[in-house]
C-alpha cells in the first residue's frame, strides 16, 4: 500500500495552475518599470543628482542638496540594480534554452527579445559603473574573467571590473545588438512599454545608446569611440521625437510614475533658482526660453493645483521663481515665494525618458565640431517635446549664440531636465554648466526681495558637505559590500584616485 501511494507522488504535488516559468514578455514588463521606478524615483533621483545638478532643490532641509546624500540611496542603486539585471538575464537564458524557445517565441522574435535585454543592460551597468566606478559586470557575448556578474550558482563574491572595460564591452553589447535585431519581427508582442514591440525603434535605440557612451569615451580612447560613432551612425540613429526612449506609466496610482506616487502627500521639492533663473534669461546668454512655461508652475499656484492641473499658465516670466538651491532656512519661505515643477512634470503618467531625440542631436553636433544645425535641432526637438508653440521655437533658435562646447552641453543640460543622472554625467564630462549658471560651494546667491523679507536674509554661502568643491564625482560604495564581497571591494577601492569618496574621479572624467 505504502509503495503504490507514493508511486507518482511528485507529479500530484505539482500545482497545474502554476507555471514553470513566467512568459518572457511579462518579465520585461515589469524589468523596465521596475528599472525606472528605482533609478529615477524621489530618493534614488530626486535627493541625489536632480538636486545637485539644480534642476529642484529641498523645500524642508537641504542635507542632500549639499552633497550629504542618504547611504540608502546607494544600497537602493546597487541592490536593485542587480535584482533588475537578473530578469534581462533571464530572458535571454529563456531564448537559449532549446526546451523553452518555441513556447517564448510565441510573445516575439527570440534574436530580438535577446538584443533588447542586452540593451537594457547596458543601460543598467552604465549607470551602474557612472555611479560608483569599477563594479561587478556581466556580459551577454564576452567571455572575460573578470565579467563574474550575475552568475548567482557559481560565483558568490563576483571581482569588479574595471571601468575601461566596461565601457569597452557595453559598446561591443550595443553594437551587436542592433546588429541583430531584425526589423521586421516584433521585439514583444505585448508587454514593452517603451516601444510597444517597434523593432526598428530598438535598433535606433542601441545605436543613439553608442553615440552616448562613445562620445564620452573619446578624451580617453579616442580610436575605438570614433569607430563605434561610424558604425553607429550609419546602422540608423533616432531622427524624431517619435524614436523617444520613454517608460510609460499610467493614470491609475497603482502603475503611476514614481514621482507622482512620492507626491502624492508630500511638497518635498520645488524647482531651484538656477535652473529657473536660467530659463528666465537672468543668466547664461540664452535670454527667456520658452520652456520655464512648460517646465515649471507659477510661483501662485499651490501644489495640489498642480497635482490638478488646473492653474492658470502665467507667460511672464517674473511670476516664476526657484528655490533657493541649499538653503540652510527654506522652512522660512512662504509656499507662493518659490514655483514647483509643472503639472506636466507632476502627473501620473509622466514617463521616464531613457534617451530621446534631442540628446542624439546635441551629440551629433559635439561629434561634428559643434555643428550649428545639428545644435538647433536639439533645441528645437526639446521645444516641441514639451509643448512649446512654433513661433516661440523659432524666435528662441533665431537668436540662439553659435555652437561651441558651452552653448551646445547648456542647451542640452536643459533639454535634459528630469534625465539627472545622464545631466550630471555631462556635467563631470565637460565642466559645463559653469559657475555662472550653478551655484558651487563657497559661493553665494542673494534672494530675490519676498525670500529675502521672509527669511530676513539678503544673501547666504553655499555651505557643502566638508572638502566639497565641486559638486560629486561618484556615489561611495555601499556599505553591505564590507561584509558581503569585502575582498573585492577592497581591490576595487584601491584603484580609485581619492579612495572611497566622492572626490575619486572616473576614468573618463578628465575635465
Amino acid at each position: 500500500m505504502t509503495s503504490s501511494c507514493d508511486d507518482g507522488l511528485e507529479e500530484l504535488n505539482v500545482n497545474p495552475n502554476n507555471p514553470e516559468f513566467v512568459l518572457t514578455n511579462t518579465i520585461f514588463n515589469y524589468g523596465t518599470k521596475r528599472y525606472s521606478d528605482i533609478t529615477r524615483d524621489e530618493f534614488n533621483m530626486g535627493r541625489l543628482d536632480l538636486n545637485w545638478m539644480e534642476y529642484w532643490g529641498q523645500t524642508a532641509y537641504a542635507d542632500e542638496d549639499r552633497y550629504l546624500y542618504r547611504e540608502t540611496s546607494a544600497t537602493s542603486i546597487y541592490q536593485n540594480s542587480y535584482f533588475i539585471a537578473t530578469e534581462f538575464k533571464t530572458i535571454i537564458d529563456l531564448n537559449l534554452d532549446p526546451k523553452t524557445v518555441p513556447i517564448v517565441a510565441t510573445v516575439g522574435n527570440n534574436e530580438n527579445q535577446i538584443a533588447a535585454s542586452r540593451i537594457m543592460l547596458a543601460c543598467i551597468f552604465s549607470d551602474l559603473t557612472n555611479f560608483f566606478g569599477d563594479v561587478p559586470y556581466y556580459s551577454y557575448g564576452t567571455q572575460d574573467p573578470d565579467f563574474q556578474a550575475l552568475q548567482i550558482d557559481n560565483v558568490k563574491s563576483p571581482v569588479f571590473a574595471s571601468q575601461q572595460k566596461i565601457y569597452a564591452d557595453i559598446l561591443k553589447e550595443l553594437r551587436e545588438s542592433a546588429d541583430m535585431i531584425n526589423v521586421d519581427e516584433p521585439v514583444f508582442t505585448s508587454g514593452d512599454n517603451i516601444f510597444n514591440g517597434d523593432a526598428a525603434k530598438w535598433k535606433k535605440f542601441a545605436n543613439s545608446l553608442i553615440l552616448r557612451i562613445a562620445n564620452r569615451l573619446k578624451a580617453v580612447e579616442a580610436g575605438a569611440a570614433n569607430t563605434a560613432i561610424a558604425a553607429a551612425i550609419a546602422s540608423g540613429v533616432m531622427t524624431s521625437n517619435d524614436d523617444n526612449a520613454v517608460q510609460l506609466y499610467e493614470s491609475s496610482d497603482a502603475n503611476a510614475s514614481p514621482f507622482w506616487r512620492a507626491f502624492i502627500s508630500r511638497t518635498d521639492f520645488a524647482v531651484a533658482a538656477p535652473f529657473v533663473d536660467l530659463l528666465k534669461g537672468k543668466t547664461g546668454k540664452y535670454g527667456a526660453d520658452p520652456r520655464l512655461f512648460e517646465m515649471a508652475a507659477p510661483k501662485a499656484a499651490s501644489i495640489n493645483s498642480v497635482k490638478a492641473g488646473d492653474y492658470n499658465i502665467s507667460a511672464n516670466p517674473d511670476d516664476y521663481q526657484g528655490i533657493p538651491f541649499a538653503f540652510p532656512v527654506t522652512n522660512l519661505l512662504p509656499r507662493s515665494t518659490y514655483s514647483y515643477m509643472s503639472s506636466k512634470v507632476l502627473r501620473p503618467d509622466f514617463g521616464s525618458v531613457l534617451m530621446e531625440y534631442a540628446e542624439v542631436q546635441f551629440l551629433l553636433s559635439e561629434i561634428n565640431n559643434f555643428d550649428q544645425t545639428f545644435y538647433e535641432n536639439g533645441v528645437r526637438a526639446s521645444m516641441e517635446k514639451w509643448g512649446v508653440p512654433t513661433g516661440a521655437i523659432d524666435a528662441f533658435v533665431a537668436r540662439l549664440p553659435a555652437a561651441n562646447l558651452e552653448n551646445v552641453i547648456t542647451q542640452k543640460y536643459v533639454a535634459l531636465y528630469m534625465q539627472a543622472h545622464e545631466a550630471w554625467a555631462e556635467y563631470r564630462r565637460t565642466g559645463f554648466p559653469n559657475t555662472d549658471i550653478l551655484l558651487l560651494p563657497g559661493e553665494s546667491y542673494t534672494l530675490p526681495a519676498d525670500q529675502a523679507a521672509a527669511s530676513k536674509l539678503t544673501t547666504y554661502e553655499f555651505k557643502a558637505a566638508p572638502n566639497s568643491l565641486d559638486l560629486p564625482f561618484r556615489i561611495r560604495y555601499p556599505q553591505t559590500l564590507q561584509t558581503l564581497n569585502g575582498e573585492n571591494l577592497s581591490n576595487a577601492v584601491s584603484k580609485l584616485p581619492n579612495g572611497d569618496t566622492v572626490l575619486s574621479k572616473l576614468f573618463w572624467d578628465i575635465n
